[in-house]
């Protein structure tokens, strides 16, 4: 008969931990789509996702903190989301063809646009009142750019790009077809869905590139 192995301590309060940040999470993303930045309370959240409001303040601080942690998560994915996210994230920088990076970049912008473009709406509207979410938008936008960018370099260094294309010429038309804020407005202001986003990021890259 095998003996049982039990968990340490601490890792059973690792685990309580975060299972109590993961509940506050999909809570405070909840009413974030449903009121709005303005009617969302932290007290609110805490009653939604049953937790003491004193718990949400330590873990998440203030309001503006719990929205920013609900995009982050939003655009990273969890379970099989998340995988499908990493999974795309190592095929845009290292497949062996330029029409699978292709592909693979737009399995990312779509994934995103599906788990975090209403999110992003929310965090959008929010900067225009709020100093601090305004400050998050720019280093959040600052850093898609980033990757953005990181992805023309591997396509460059690869010898993936037409002649007389820089990576960072690359970078400016990466931005205009798949930031955050054209995801954004694809479903804000032309109601696409992610399979028609994906569809037409990857033919217009191709055209681009011609990949293919």
């Amino acid at each position: 008969m095998s003996r049982e192995v039990k968990r340490p301590f601490g890792g059973l309060r690792e685990e309580h931990v975060a299972l109590t940040e993961r509940r506050i999470l999909e809570a405070g993303t909840r009413l974030f789509l449903e009121r709005g930045y303005v009617g969302t309370s932290l007290l609110a959240v805490a009653e939604l996702a049953r937790v003491a409001p004193r718990t949400v303040y330590v873990r998440f601080g203030t309001k503006a903190r719990l929205l920013d942690r609900c995009i982050g998560a939003s655009v990273a994915g969890d379970g099989s989301e998340g995988s499908q996210f990493n999974r795309s994230h190592d095929i845009a920088f290292a497949a062996p063809t330029l029409d699978e990076r292709i592909r693979a970049l737009a399995d990312l912008s779509s994934g995103i646009m599906d788990r975090s473009a209403a999110l992003l709406a929310v965090g959008s509207q929010a900067a225009a009142i709020e100093p601090e979410i305004a400050a998050m938008e720019i280093a959040g936008l600052r850093n898609a750019l980033k990757q953005l960018h990181a992805f023309a370099e591997r396509l460059e260094a690869d010898d993936m790009l037409p002649k007389g294309l820089s990576a960072e010429g690359l970078s400016d038309t990466l931005w205009a077809l798949a930031g955050p804020r054209t995801i954004v407005s694809f479903v804000s202001d032309r109601n696409w869905n992610s399979d028609q986003f994906a569809g037409w990021l990857v033919s217009t890259l191709r055209f681009l590139l011609r990949a293919g």
